[in-house]
């Protein structure tokens, strides 16, 4: 697909599946905002809700337009016991019987669910074509690293749905729910997440993990590669979820 001079703001590109779907839309002839939390020129804590429309007006100044965007962009918290425990935080689960942590609810779901909205809303009036929002397929059986992960990520069929009805027909909106993926995020996990990574691959009917860069092909088919699908949420996860 050539998308040349199409313009593309995907959130959360400093690495993982982010990176990867700017590289391919790039190498696609995009021309695209990599945004990342820190450092850059679109550099932004989607937590704050001033963010996403100072994002969305930052990529429109730079490229005078935005023709598509990825919603991609997600907090996966720790549970802050076991952080302070010394526990590896990026792997250790926050569950709801381990206490109710407002702040980092607030936080999980401004990044996961409220950026999304503000960002779809905030581009469409500057030639927005098409929306591809990032959840995960473990939401669907109520699973997750977090409860709060679970609740922002399972929402996000809801949130395609609704931006698909209200944005059409100027606008399609669809959402892609991936399994697990080899990321560099998987890989920080260590030995004691390995278990789990084994239990997945044993289930999965493709015998394998996804690669970063086949859930980015995926993406760029539905922002480009058919202009007559929008409300849809597509699993990618090997067959995980049969």
């Amino acid at each position: 697909m050539d998308l040349k001079d199409r313009v593309t703001l995907v959130t959360g590109s400093a690495r993982g599946l982010g990176r990867a779907t700017a590289e391919v839309l790039a190498r696609a002839g995009a021309r695209v905002g990599a945004h990342r939390r820190e450092d850059g020129e679109f550099a932004g804590d989607l937590s704050r809700p001033e963010t996403a429309e100072a994002l969305v007006a930052r990529v429109v100044a730079r490229f005078g337009r935005m023709d598509y965007l990825v919603n991609n962009a997600a907090l996966t918290p720790a549970n802050p016991l076991r952080r302070a425990a010394g526990a590896a935080a990026s792997f250790q689960r926050a569950d709801a019987e381990q206490g109710f942590d407002a702040a980092l609810f607030d936080q999980t779901m401004a990044v996961n669910l409220r950026a999304p909205l503000q960002l779809a809303l905030a581009a469409a009036p500057h030639g927005l074509q098409a929306v591809v929002n990032v959840g995960s397929g473990s939401t669907e059986r109520g699973d997750g690293s977090s409860v709060y992960f679970v609740l922002s990520k399972g929402a996000i069929p809801t949130l395609t749905r609704y931006l698909a009805r209200r944005l059409a027909p100027a606008v399609r909106v669809n959402a892609l729910m991936p399994g697990l993926f080899a990321t560099e995020q998987l890989a920080g996990r260590g030995e004691s997440f390995q278990p789990l990574q084994e239990e997945v691959i044993r289930r999965t009917p493709m015998g394998r993990l996804g690669k970063p860069e086949e859930a980015a092909e995926v993406i760029l088919y539905l922002l480009a590669g058919n202009r007559f699908i929008t409300g849809e949420v597509l699993s990618l996860d090997g067959g995980w979820h049969l």
